[in-house]
């Protein structure tokens, strides 16, 4: 089986208009799942077997991407519609738990258009994924507060350390 998705070329397809219309949310985290992985699928190149798609979503900082390991071992990176940021933040706001938080990064491997396995992170984000700010970790904690036990070590040593540097 391979990943291309042939009856899902419109999701290629430029879509001027498509910038000027709303988000429409979608209404369950399994819903979302299926439709990001089909957004996935949708860019790779056929033959193209496994992918993963990672988003890092902290604050007001959002990204995503999907990462492509051919078969002669190189990894190509690929840049998902700005829809697949849109529904994980709808994840992340559907899946929130005030007594943990909300997950903070996201991988999601896919070996088919129902095959995937998705793995959310409340206290960690992978060394290469894009660094996290001390502002965007505030804005996190207010967005989604959690207790103060649930605050990643990583992340309290980084608003400790801000804090001394600036006063």
């Amino acid at each position: 089986m391979t990943l291309s998705r042939p009856e899902r070329i419109d999701l290629l397809l430029a879509r001027p208009h498509h910038d000027e219309q709303a988000h429409v949310p979608l209404n369950s985290i399994d819903e979302i799942e299926r439709t990001v992985v089909d957004l996935a699928i949708a860019l790779l190149a056929p033959g193209q077997k496994f992918a993963m798609l990672w988003s890092m979503q902290v604050g007001g900082h959002r990204e995503a991407g999907v990462q492509v390991k051919t078969r002669d071992g190189s990894v190509t990176n690929l840049e998902p519609p700005r829809e697949v940021l849109d529904h994980l933040a709808d994840h992340k706001r559907l899946s929130y738990q005030p007594e943990a938080g909300a997950w903070l990064a996201t991988e999601i491997f896919i070996a088919g258009p129902t095959r995937y396995k998705a793995t959310y992170s409340t206290d960690t984000v992978a060394d290469w994924m894009p660094e996290v700010s001390a502002v965007d970790l505030r804005a996190e904690f207010v967005a989604f507060p959690r207790p103060a036990n649930q605050i990643p070590g990583w992340a309290r040593a980084q608003l400790d350390w801000t804090t001394r540097m600036t006063g």
